[in-house]
């Protein structure tokens, strides 16, 4: 799942790993998705450290009918944005259009500049996938509660994806997605930026892409 929503979403800024906490939305957004998950037992959360997530991740855990283990990590930050955090895309193509367009093409192309490659990002955040489906493979039930980019370099990891896929992957805030773990053949998709839950939430842009 993807964390809930922050006033640096809504105003459209890359966030990376600036730690911007939620808003309220957010909080709605949070606490709608563990009344929907209040019937699905979990074994474990994996949540990446920064607060939005950490917080998102606490609202749902607490909405468990057991104490389910939270564990940080974080390999599951956002990407490092470098000179890129606290920016607009419009202002990202106009300060650094070259490094933009680079970004733009694709997974093994380009950097933020004075930040991260996805390759990279992919790589940290699969690590940690694996460590779920480990578990998964004894029948449980496993969240990972991060950010747009790790969430999509999770699933590219999974699903043998080249890197260059990363964009095809809405990631909404307080989305749900999910893979079936079977130990005879890759992940299966079964979930893919499910909203449903935020239906009921109310006010302009209570369910939209945005920003990292």
């Amino acid at each position: 799942m993807r964390h809930g929503e922050t006033a640096w979403n809504w105003n459209q800024r890359i966030q990376g790993q600036t730690d911007v906490p939620l808003h309220e939305r957010g909080r709605e957004q949070a606490k709608a998705l563990a009344a929907r998950l209040e019937s699905v037992p979990l074994d474990r959360i994996y949540t990446s450290d920064l607060g939005r997530a950490l917080e998102t991740t606490r609202i749902i855990a607490a909405r468990q009918p057991q104490t389910v283990p939270i564990l940080p990590m974080p390999e599951l930050r956002e990407c490092d944005y470098g000179r890129w955090a606290g920016l607009t895309y419009q202002e990202i193509s106009e300060r650094f259009p070259e490094d933009w367009e680079a970004w733009l093409q694709g997974g093994r192309v380009g950097n933020p500049t004075g930040g991260e490659n996805f390759l990279s990002l992919q790589q940290r955040a699969g690590r940690v996938f694996d460590m779920a489906a480990r578990e998964a493979r004894e029948g449980g039930t496993v969240l990972i509660s991060a950010h747009r980019g790790p969430l999509r370099g999770i699933l590219c990891h999974a699903l043998g994806l080249d890197p260059n896929f990363r964009s095809r992957f809405l990631m909404t805030n307080c989305s749900l997605s999910a893979l079936e773990y079977h130990p005879e053949h890759r992940p299966r998709l079964i979930l893919m930026n499910d909203t449903s839950h935020l239906s009921g939430l109310h006010g302009p842009g209570a369910v939209r892409d945005s920003t990292e």
